[in-house]
């Protein structure tokens, strides 16, 4: 690809299965102050370390799914992005195993991923405690609007939602499955601030 080729907006995506969201499901519900609990659970899920990660700390799923750990856990399962051009030559995300791109693909079908995502988990855990959909985007992909669902676990909280993709600088967007500590009696926070 040369930088005169066209640029095209892309939607990669790893679905969100029955089993992925039983394995989220179990640890949402797992204390995060004890690593060593977490570290053994993921371990026994088959999420394995690889040197071909973009990101320390990160592990793949059984399904190809990009999971990276610290002291919150945050899933990518769809990305919206563009290639062409000399910057963004290449198609990554697609080429990845357990991924599909899908070329000249919108909004509206990002979208259509994030809403799969949290059918999924509404249909295991029951209506979220919170779902909106507020105005987001970025500057290269567009103006649009970002929904998130969110069901507090305990003392955690776990989020589906799209956010700013880091990797690309900022550029590009990405969906996520999210986990983090907070207080059985704390407020929601902003989902959109909570995520990224």
């Amino acid at each position: 690809m040369t930088d005169e080729d066209p640029i095209a907006d892309h939607v990669a995506a790893c679905p969100v299965t029955p089993l992925l969201v039983q394995q989220i499901v179990g640890l949402a519900e797992l204390p995060w102050d004890d690593r060593a609990v977490f570290q053994a659970a993921v371990g026994r899920l088959g999420w394995r370390e690889s040197d071909d990660l973009p990101l320390e700390d990160a592990l793949i799923t059984a399904e190809g799914h990009l999971a990276y750990l610290g002291d919150h856990l945050s899933l990518s399962f769809a990305h919206f992005y563009w290639v062409g051009g000399e910057e963004w030559a290449e198609d990554f995300w697609g080429t990845l195993p357990g991924w599909s791109s899908h070329e000249n693909a919108g909004r509206e079908v990002f979208d259509a991923q994030i809403d799969d995502a949290i059918t999924g988990f509404t249909q295991r855990l029951g209506p979220p405690e919170r779902d909106l959909t507020t105005e987001g985007g970025t500057l290269a992909m567009g103006p649009g609007d970002w929904r998130h669902a969110a069901w507090r676990r305990g003392s955690n909280l776990l989020v589906i939602g799209p956010r700013h993709e880091g990797l690309s600088y900022f550029q590009f967007e990405e969906a996520v499955v999210h986990i983090a500590p907070i207080g059985t009696t704390a407020a929601l926070p902003a989902l959109h601030d909570f995520i990224s």
